[in-house]
């Protein structure tokens, strides 16, 4: 397991108090995310994740506030992201302790998303509606816990396919194989997609930069 190392990602001097709280709590939320089902590391107890997995009704906040807090205590202790250092100057910095590699995963993902632009934005409202008007002709025609068809099936697989793309995350196959249920990852994916769109929105506002190189790398 690679040691943590302090990864730096740069502020400007525009941040007002909830930013000390919006920043933290979607990259802690990412990180998670990324760490657990895209970096091909260990969590402490990955059976732990599966049962979650399989066993929130996933129909509310309460599965996605709960899957989170799952993730992050599967992450090894020296693994989960510490704050080192802030300075809030010009330039400013928070420097970050923890795996470098799934760091440089998240910029990377947080990269991605923003180079599809509006493209990738219409493609997941789309997904989104296609999903909720799935899952309403489900329950309308023969009820809410009513199986998926095949074609249902192919259905919600291909729009994960594309969310995936968006996002840069390379586990859609195992995630697959985790929940066994291709609506819980497509919504999977879609709060992942959540979570780095906020990370996306300090990017572009200029408040931070997210490197996809470590200092030492640059």
């Amino acid at each position: 397991m690679r040691e943590a190392q302090v990864y730096r990602a740069l502020m400007d001097e525009r941040w007002e108090l909830e930013d000390l709280y919006g920043f933290p709590h979607a990259y802690s939320q990412s990180h998670a995310f990324i760490y657990c089902f895209d970096s091909g590391l260990d969590p402490r107890n990955a059976k732990r994740i599966d049962t979650a997995l399989e066993g929130y009704p996933w129909r509310g906040g309460y599965s996605y506030v709960n899957i989170y807090t799952v993730l992050h205590h599967q992450i090894p202790v020296p693994h989960r992201p510490q704050i080192a250092a802030i300075q809030y100057a010009s330039p400013g910095w928070i420097d970050i302790l923890l795996n470098p590699d799934v760091a440089l995963q998240v910029a990377k993902s947080v990269g991605i998303l923003l180079g599809a632009g509006v493209a990738a934005v219409e493609a997941i409202k789309r997904i989104d509606k296609a999903r909720l008007e799935m899952a309403y002709q489900r329950r309308k025609k023969r009820g809410e816990f009513a199986a998926l068809s095949a074609a249902e099936a192919k259905a919600l697989n291909e729009m994960s396919e594309e969310v995936a793309k968006h996002l840069g995350f390379g586990g859609l196959a195992s995630l697959n194989e985790r929940t066994k249920n291709p609506e819980v990852t497509l919504k999977l994916l879609l709060a992942h997609y959540r979570r780095l769109r906020v990370l996306g929105e300090y990017v572009e506002s200029g408040k931070i930069a997210l490197p996809e190189k470590l200092r030492d790398e640059s």
